[in-house]
């Protein structure tokens, strides 16, 4: 028997691909981590039996990539038939003729709408999920306070010890602080890409080496701009490196903003690695304790 998996991009995996569990940051091995997989990723899994199959996947979930990815898998096979496993609140499982596959697979799967989750979310961060940094949790209780009796070099200092130097300080200019560019970046951040680094202060935060998740981050950051309020949140991200490709990465995400000079605005931005979040699983995870931001 022989395990395949096609991936929410299409891309066919060995199944013991041990990239692939590192690139999605998977706490599970083995089964554990393809049953995840096809639940919460959108992902296919494919037994292999000699001339037979079994596809498993789970509609609403499995994207059109996938979907087209094992339909010309099963083209290019010389498989006789096959047994299609889907997953609503249980398995349900027939057996059909490959040959017959693009049309049952359509029928299984139906396209009224689909719970596939989006590359980046983001949910608030409860205070209660700052109990284990003290120092973070006290700055964002207090940031009013901090605000009206600090001045700014203070406040990034302090900010900057609390996010254990992982962070990013942004300069917002412009009438509505709508231009936001790097201003100084930790040497954590993005530390194999010195290149980008090398280039990056001064330039639009949006241009990261995924320029979608830039965009992404950049409406976090100017949201912050806008609010006056330390933003904190959850986040579980699926990001695409030049060198490793598409990455999953979960972190607590915290942006103070400091406002009111005549250069504009400054924030600071931290993130905490976190692999207990998991906003991919349907219902409260560990962090997911308020109201969902997407």
């Amino acid at each position: 028997m022989s395990l395949l998996l096609i991936d929410d991009q299409g891309e066919l995996w060995r199944g013991d691909s041990r990239q692939l569990r590192i690139a999605f940051d998977s706490p599970y091995s083995g089964g554990e981590f393809v049953e995840y997989a096809v639940k919460n990723l959108g992902f296919v899994a494919i037994n292999v039996f000699g001339a037979s199959c079994q596809a498993r996947l789970r509609p609403g979930f499995v994207t059109e990539r996938a979907t087209k990815s094992l339909l010309d898998w099963l083209t290019r096979s010389r498989l006789e038939r096959m047994v299609v496993s889907t997953f609503e609140r249980d398995w349900k499982s027939q057996l059909i003729r490959v040959a017959d596959a693009p049309e049952k697979v359509r029928q299984f799967l139906g396209r009224p709408e689909t719970n596939q989750k989006p590359d980046f979310m983001a949910n608030r961060l409860h205070p209660t999920a700052l109990d284990d940094l003290p120092l973070v949790k006290d700055i964002v209780s207090a940031w009013p306070n901090l605000l009206s009796n600090y001045d700014t070099e203070t406040l990034l200092r302090l900010t900057k010890s609390a996010l254990g130097y992982r962070f990013a300080v942004i300069h917002g200019n412009g009438r509505n602080g709508e231009r936001l560019t790097f201003k100084e970046i930790s040497a954590s951040i993005y530390s194999t890409y010195e290149t980008w680094r090398s280039c990056a202060v001064g330039a639009p935060i949006e241009e990261q080496p995924d320029r979608a998740y830039g965009k992404w981050v950049a409406n976090a950051y100017y949201d912050a701009s806008q609010t006056g309020a330390p933003r904190c949140e959850v986040v579980d991200a699926i990001i695409r490196y030049p060198d490793r490709g598409r990455t999953r990465q979960r972190y607590r995400r915290l942006i103070f903003p400091i406002k009111g000079n005549d250069e504009g605005t400054l924030l600071i931005g931290g993130s905490l690695l976190d692999n207990l979040i998991d906003l991919r699983i349907p219902g409260p995870s560990v962090h997911e304790r308020s109201q969902n931001i997407q």
